[in-house]
C-alpha cells in the first residue's frame, strides 16, 4: 500500500567481509551451497536472517527428505550431500524414519546443531541474525550484498553471490525478471493437554453428538481440527501485508476452534496450543527467469541435459502423483543462472522453471541438489575469475561426480 516516497540518506557502509562466495539463506539449498563452495576451497560467508539454519526443514518442520529413490523400492539413487547428510545425522541418532526408496526423516533440532558444525569443519563462516537485503551492483554485475544486522547495515563483497532465499529476494532486488504465482501456505500447530481417553469414551457413548461437535470445530478452522495443519490458498508471500494477514488468521482460526472444543468436547477442557511452528510453511513464490526454464514436460519425460547438475526421480507433484517408478530427470545448470545479471546464481525453489516443475523441485531433495551444484559452480567461477554463466559445465559435472552425485545412471 504505497503512500508516496521518503528519501533515505545513504552514506558509506562498512565492509564486514570480502569473500569468494556469499550465500543468502540457509535452507537446504543455501546450506549445501555454502558447504560445497567451502570444500572446493572458496572463502564463504553464509548469511541467515534467523538464529538457526535449515529454512523450512527447521522453521516449518518439513523434515521428510523425499525423492531419494526412483520409486522402485530398491534404495536411494540420489547421492552427494543427500546421502552424506543422512549418514552423518544417523551417527547421532538424527534419522527418525526411512523408506525402502531411501527417503528419510531428520531430527530438526539435531540438524540445527550439526549443520553449523559441518560448515565450520569445511571452513565456511556462518552469520546468523543477518538479513541479506540489497545486492551490491557494479557495472551490471552483483558483487555481494548489504546485510541488515543489529549493528546496522553492513556490506559483504563477494566474487559470486548465491540467492538461496527461497523467494528469490536478492535476485528480485537485483532486477532479475521472474514469475510469481501463489500456492498453499501452512502454519503448523501442536496441541497439549488433551485427554484422549475421556474424548474416546464420550465419542463411544454419543457418536452423533461427538461428530456434530467436531464438525462445528472444523468449520471454524478451515475444515481442520486445531493441531492439524490446514492450508490457505492464494497468499502472495512476497507481500508483507498478505503474509501478515495469513499468519494472524491461522492463529485466530485455530484458537476459535480450540475455544469451542474446550466448551463442548469432553477431553478438551484443558487443551492448549503447545506451540506453533517458528515459520509459516511456503511452497512457491518467485521463480527467477534463468538461461533455461525447466518444464513439467521435461520432468515427466525424464529428460536429460548435457549441463545436467542433478539426476533425480520418484516424486512428481502437481497431479497428486507421488513415487512415480522409473522417473529420472535432469536439472540443467542453466536453470541456476539468471538472465541478464552476472555475479549471481540461484538455488532452491526459486530456480528457473514453470509452475508445475517447481512444484516438484521445491521438495527438499531437489533443493539440496541445486544448492550443492550452485556452491561448486560458484567456487569454480570465483577461482577461475569467470562469470557463473561461463563456468565449464563439463568440469562442473566431473566435480559433482567426484562428490558422489550420480549424473549418468
Amino acid at each position: 500500500m504505497p503512500m508516496g516516497q521518503v528519501y533515505e540518506s545513504g552514506g558509506e557502509r562498512s565492509v564486514f567481509a570480502e569473500v569468494d562466495v556469499l550465500v543468502a539463506g540457509s535452507g537446504p539449498a543455501g546450506f549445501a551451497a555454502a558447504l560445497y563452495a567451502a570444500r572446493a576451497g572458496a572463502s564463504v560467508l553464509l548469511a541467515e536472517r534467523y538464529g538457526y539454519l535449515g529454512g523450512m526443514m527447521t522453521g516449518a518442520l518439513v523434515v521428510p527428505v523425499l525423492g531419494m529413490g526412483n520409486g522402485s523400492g530398491t534404495g536411494a539413487t540420489a547421492g552427494g550431500i543427500l546421502t552424506e547428510l543422512r549418514d552423518h545425522l544417523d551417527a547421532f541418532g538424527g534419522i527418525t524414519n526411512s523408506t525402502a526408496d531411501g527417503d528419510y526423516w531428520i531430527d530438526p533440532e539435531l540438524f540445527k546443531w550439526q549443520a553449523v558444525e559441518m560448515l565450520a569443519a569445511a571452513g565456511a563462516t556462518v552469520l546468523a541474525h543477518a538479513m541479506v537485503c540489497d545486492p551490491i551492483i557494479e557495472d551490471g554485475a552483483v558483487c555481494g550484498a548489504f546485510l541488515e544486522t543489529k549493528q546496522g547495515r553492513v556490506a559483504v563483497r563477494a566474487k559470486v553471490t548465491i540467492d538461496a532465499t527461497a523467494d528469490g529476494d536478492l535476485a528480485f532486488r537485483a532486477g532479475c525478471a521472474y514469475d510469481n504465482e501463489t500456492h498453499d501456505v501452512t502454519l503448523g500447530c501442536r496441541l497439549g493437554g488433551v485427554d484422549p481417553e475421556r474424548m474416546k469414551a464420550f465419542t463411544k457413548e454419543n457418536p452423533d453428538k461427538a461428530a456434530e461437535i467436531l464438525a462445528a470445530a472444523k468449520a471454524l478452522n478451515n475444515d481442520r481440527l486445531p493441531g492439524q495443519s490446514w492450508y490457505m490458498k492464494d497468499v502472495d508471500v512476497t507481500d508483507p501485508v498478505a503474509l501478515t494477514e495469513a499468519e494472524n488468521r491461522f492463529r485466530r482460526d485455530c484458537y476459535a476452534a480450540l475455544m469451542y472444543l474446550r466448551e463442548n468436547m469432553p477431553g478438551y477442557e484443558n487443551a492448549r496450543v503447545a506451540k506453533t511452528f517458528p515459520q509459516i510453511g511456503v511452497r512457491q513464490s518467485r521463480r527467477v527467469h534463468g538461461e533455461y526454464a525447466i518444464t513439467d514436460a521435461d520432468i515427466q519425460a525424464s529428460r536429460h541435459f548435457p549441463d545436467g547438475i542433478a539426476r533425480l526421480g520418484s516424486y512428481l507433484l502437481g497431479y497428486e502423483l507421488y513415487g512415480v517408478p522409473g522417473l529420472h530427470y535432469d536439472i540443467p545448470y542453466r536453470c541456476l543462472v539468471p538472465k541478464g545479471i552476472d555475479g549471481l546464481l540461484i538455488s532452491g525453489r526459486c530456480i528457473s522453471g514453470d509452475y508445475l516443475a517447481i512444484n516438484t523441485l521445491r521438495l527438499i531433495v531437489p533443493c539440496f541438489a541445486t544448492g550443492q551444484a550452485a556452491g561448486t559452480a560458484a567456487a569454480l567461477a570465483a577461482q577461475q575469475g569467470v562469470e557463473p554463466r561461463n563456468v565449464d559445465t563439463d568440469v562442473l559435472r566431473d566435480l559433482l561426480r567426484e562428490q558422489n552425485v550420480p549424473l549418468d545412471y
